[in-house]
């Protein structure tokens, strides 16, 4: 009984150190991101520009960016759904993923916000006698 409850304190213990480690046959972190991000950017395309289009089907269209998107990180539309199946049983990881595509989109608002050009009104300055 007393190697029994060892073996069992090893094993939980054991579980417990590899708590972040993603499975091989899972995308990692970086690339989950990197993926996300694009099928993001694809769904606002659709959504923006694509529906100004009557013609687009937007679902045909969705479709055909996703599986571009799929093509140029080389990965099958069932490796990500694996992938994101494993991120969205892990919500503490996938956490992670979401704010850092959240922080991107917020540098790349700030970026454009700065770099507008100047609208041209000038702010007039008191003059002092």
């Amino acid at each position: 009984m007393r190697y029994f409850v060892i073996a069992c304190l090893f094993f939980l213990f054991q579980s417990c150190l590899d708590k972040d480690k993603i499975p091989a046959n899972v995308l990692s972190k970086k690339k989950m991101q990197s993926v996300l991000w694009d099928l993001l950017r694809a769904d606002e395309y659709v959504v923006d520009y694509a529906t100004k289009d009557s013609t687009l089907n937007k679902k045909e269209k969705s479709i055909e960016l996703y599986e571009q998107v799929f093509r140029i990180h080389h990965i099958t539309k069932n490796e990500f759904q694996k992938s994101l199946d494993f991120y969205q049983a892990r919500p503490d990881l996938l956490k992670i993923i979401l704010d850092s595509i959240s922080n991107m989109t917020r540098l790349i608002m700030e970026k454009q916000y700065n770099s507008r050009p100047d609208t041209g009104t000038k702010q007039v300055k008191p003059v002092l006698n």
